[in-house]
């Protein structure tokens, strides 16, 4: 016979399997994302001259997480570099008014680092970048905001990701849509990637914690992980975040004094109800746990 506190456990898991599953977009969706870039890397090709272009961001990393409506697929394009003294705005406009050629009744701007084009069912960011002469590890992408170059990699940050998932058994991405998933309930405190790099300096074993115990060494349920990311994460916020990548830049340099002070009190109040949540169940109070997880990461956590 099962006991009362094991069906508890079991209820949990279930709700927590079910919430992974809810957040995973559809073979459909993927169909759609792989056609869509395509057709809008070469809407770019026909007007500028690209010499390379790849999917990065949240799609490529495995962390894009349903419902698609609101979601980002990012497309960097590598631009011949006679388009670089036109600087970062300039360039930016460029890639807008040829995309706007292909798509002239779609909403296309410029926002941060890319030009976005709004479809009725997820936007597509394309990045355009180039290769310095000096540093062909790395590339150059646009900041509209100052009107700079920022240097970085996204292959990298691909590689990244993939390693630390690798140490942590595979914990780490399905941690990352959860994560994600609170930060849209949240009402978005914290950039995507800055929330996924805090994530791996938070879950990360490292590599001889990992070569030395075994994959997912320190890593445990999944309520346990994110509650020890609500938990950890507001000192590092409090930090300077550095690009991974290049080991330089402050990934959390678009917020102000206000807004970080926002997204560590969101944080705190996270922290608070998940601690409250294991509380409620430890107690057998199945309902009222599931409720506040259902809280801390919106409508995608089952009821």
């Amino acid at each position: 016979m099962v006991s009362s506190k094991m069906e508890d456990v079991l209820t949990v898991t279930a709700s927590f399997e079910g919430f992974r599953e809810n957040l995973e977009i559809t073979g459909l969706q993927e169909s759609l994302v792989a056609a869509r870039q395509a057709a809008v890397r070469t809407a770019v090709a026909r007007g500028v001259t690209v010499l390379d272009s790849f999917l990065t961001g949240s799609y490529r990393r495995h962390t894009l997480i349903a419902p698609m409506r609101g979601a980002d697929v990012d497309i960097v394009v590598v631009l011949d570099r006679s388009y670089r003294r036109r600087g970062p705005s300039a360039v930016l406009d460029l890639v807008k008014d040829t995309l706007r050629e292909t798509y002239p009744s779609s909403k296309i701007s410029c926002n941060g680092q890319a030009a976005t084009i709004s479809f009725t069912d997820f936007t597509v960011d394309v990045v355009p970048a180039f290769t310095p002469w000096w540093d062909s590890s790395s590339l150059d992408i646009c900041n509209s905001g100052d009107n700079t170059w920022i240097r970085t990699n996204p292959r990298k940050h691909i590689e990244i990701s993939s390693q630390v998932n690798q140490r942590t058994g595979g914990l780490l991405v399905p941690s990352v849509k959860m994560l994600k998933a609170w930060n849209r309930a949240a009402g978005r405190p914290l950039r995507s990637f800055h929330l996924e790099v805090l994530a791996w300096k938070v879950l990360d074993p490292g590599w001889l914690t990992a070569a030395w115990w075994g994959p997912g060494a320190g890593m445990g349920s999944d309520p346990e992980n994110v509650s020890r990311f609500f938990a950890e994460a507001p000192d590092r916020l409090r930090r300077k975040l550095r690009d991974p990548a290049r080991g330089e830049g402050d990934l959390g340099a678009y917020l102000t004094d206000r807004t970080r002070e926002e997204a560590l009190s969101k944080l705190a109040t996270a922290a608070s109800r998940c601690a409250r949540a294991a509380q409620l169940l430890d107690d057998g109070d199945v309902a009222g746990g599931s409720g506040l997880y259902r809280k801390v990461f919106g409508d995608a956590f089952p009821r």
